[in-house]
């Protein structure tokens, strides 16, 4: 996930050697993850929360966004094909930027042109039914933190639950577009109401590992299995050596109960993918 950077304008800077992730390591994080047998998908974000600026913006400055937000696309799609990704995510969460939609097919087709694998969009929960542009692409991406149920610490059955009439919602949306639903991101705080609105859960709220936990076997006993989803990213995992916090409340879970609620969820799958395949 490299950055690029909003300066409180239309101005999008990307690149250097400042940066977290820079060119050179995320090559060199691509070669070592390819040769533990992992895929790679690259996921370029924007930082910086523009909302409330964008909406009052005008012809010209959504023009110069687009410009910088085109050749911060190019670069990273160049860097996507070179390290030879294996999938490609041309933006992330851009709920209000994502509704102009001669824009982003312009910016879509130039990065085919550059990188031929698959290509996808990170939709956030409440931007992806009105996507305007999933057929230009080859996966519907979605940030899957839906507020699912307002109690501090629910019950597995009760998200699984909650889960229902979204799943619902997304079956249809994939069948329309007849594609599958990548879940681009999916996370949850080990903190209490992890699965409600979990953007404002206070900073220094208490932790609560079983909130997070709960949320997670919910969410790979009733949506991971689905036929039309194609897969997700737990966010988050941090790149360097102990990170995890146990006693922390943040959405990392290196270290707490849900990193073995994920760890049995891709392992279940690798066997039943390698089943598959022995039978084929």
């Amino acid at each position: 996930m490299p950055f690029g950077f909003h300066s409180g304008t239309a101005q999008l800077s990307f690149g250097g050697e400042r940066v977290w992730e820079t060119d050179t390591s995320l090559i060199a994080a691509t070669r070592q993850a390819h040769a533990l047998g992992i895929k790679v998908m690259l996921k370029p974000h924007v930082w910086g929360r523009t909302e409330l600026r964008m909406e009052t913006w005008s012809e010209a400055e959504w023009r110069a966004w687009f410009d910088d937000y085109g050749r911060f696309a190019e670069h990273y799609a160049t860097i996507a094909r070179d390290a030879k990704m294996d999938a490609f995510c041309i933006g992330n969460e851009q709920k209000i930027a994502s509704t102009h939609e001669t824009e982003w097919r312009r910016i879509i087709a130039r990065v085919r042109t550059i990188y031929k694998g698959p290509l996808t969009y990170g939709a956030n929960f409440d931007e992806v039914f009105g996507v305007p542009f999933w057929d230009a692409v080859d996966w519907i991406g979605v940030s899957g933190y839906f507020p699912l149920v307002p109690d501090a610490t629910p019950s597995t059955d009760a998200l699984v639950r909650a889960w229902q009439p979204i799943l619902q919602q997304l079956e249809q949306l994939s069948a329309r577009e007849r594609k599958p639903v990548l879940f681009t991101e999916i996370g949850y705080r080990s903190a209490k109401g992890a699965a409600w609105r979990q953007w404002e859960i206070p900073r220094d709220a208490a932790a609560d590992l079983d909130a997070q936990t709960n949320a997670y076997e919910a969410f790979f006993e009733t949506v991971w299995p689905r036929p039309w989803v194609l897969g997700g990213y737990p966010w988050k995992w941090f790149s360097y050596p102990d990170h995890g916090r146990v006693e922390g409340n943040d959405y990392d879970f290196e270290g707490k109960p849900a990193e073995e609620v994920i760890r049995r969820a891709y392992a279940s799958t690798a066997t039943s993918a390698s089943k598959s395949s022995s039978r084929r």
